[in-house]
């Protein structure tokens, strides 16, 4: 009877880590209600999370996922038009909602995709609210990582792009976003998936002389839908803390000194979403040393000035 019971047991745990495995990775989607209202442009998003999740919004359409915990649920996704490709002005606002709310990618950096990444440390479903707001845009392939050349402008929702074509956007996005010369990134096609988007496989040399190799997919229309780094995972900025303390461990290893010789200050960002730090260092001779480093948009510190 008891080993019976110490089965039921394991059974029955098996069962509960697999439903929460499953929750922590759910996805739903849904079209956004649009209201045609005039003036600047405007979504309102209104989820239910418990745990960790993530909203994603490009032009009419809305994306859940759960990152932790039990499975996030939509309550509404209203705009008084669809998001543009290349928003100006683009700002988001928290609402409501107990916890955190971060702007986590921006449109005019990802091929016209926000992300709003929200954080739920409280016990309980608690709903949640944002804005993202613009003052106007376009749908052109312009921003980074997008395709626009002058040309094809009254057709290009018909028009497939090339593999060079989609290659090149793939090129681009690695060169904004990871600060590195073109000459420094290799692309190559890879398949072409039952949807028409294409996978192109990258490498590149980042300024600290690392190989790094990832991939992107890219719509038939040029739209670039997904990037991905070496492990897999989505591209997502890295906080200023984060940044942080890639300089301050790098500083460290570079003096061969304790992290604690070493102290980090935020400057002026150079703009691109990757982040100025200076630092302060004793190196081993009890001598004050000064420089910089510049840390990805990732957190990667890809250049170090003494």
């Amino acid at each position: 009877m008891k080993m019976h019971k110490n089965m039921l047991y394991g059974a029955l745990l098996t069962t509960f880590l697999v439903q929460m495995c499953a929750s922590a990775q759910s996805t739903t989607r849904i079209r956004a209600n649009i209201t045609g209202a005039q003036g600047d442009g405007k979504c309102t998003f209104e989820v239910e999370v418990d745990g960790a999740a993530e909203v994603e919004i490009h032009g009419d359409q809305g994306t859940l996922r759960t990152l932790s915990g039990r499975p996030a649920r939509w309550r509404r996704l209203e705009c008084n038009q669809a998001l543009p490709n290349n928003p100006s002005d683009f700002r988001f606002k928290g609402i409501d909602g107990r916890g955190r709310q971060q702007l986590v990618r921006d449109p005019n950096s990802s091929g016209g995709v926000a992300v709003i990444r929200i954080e739920d440390s409280n016990g309980g479903a608690e709903a949640y609210t944002g804005d993202v707001q613009w003052r106007s845009g376009n749908n052109d392939w312009g921003g980074v990582g997008n395709w626009n050349n002058g040309r094809y402008q009254d057709d290009k929702w018909n028009r497939r792009i090339t593999t060079s074509e989609a290659m090149n956007i793939c090129r681009n996005q690695v060169v904004e976003t990871r600060n590195v010369p073109r000459n420094r990134v290799t692309v190559r096609p890879g398949p072409v998936e039952r949807d028409g988007d294409s996978i192109i496989n990258f490498t590149f040399v980042n300024a600290m002389g690392r190989s790094k190799s990832g991939e992107c997919s890219v719509s038939s229309t040029g739209q670039l839908i997904r990037f991905q780094v070496e492990s897999g995972q989505d591209v997502r900025r890295a906080s200023l803390n984060q940044a942080l303390d890639a300089c301050q461990d790098e500083t460290a290893r570079r003096f061969g000194v304790s992290r604690d010789n070493v102290r980090v200050q935020h400057g002026l960002d150079p703009g691109n979403g990757s982040y100025l730090v200076n630092y302060q260092v004793q190196d081993r001779t009890d001598r004050i040393r000064t420089g910089t480093c510049r840390v990805s948009s990732i957190g990667e510190v890809e250049n170090f000035r003494r």
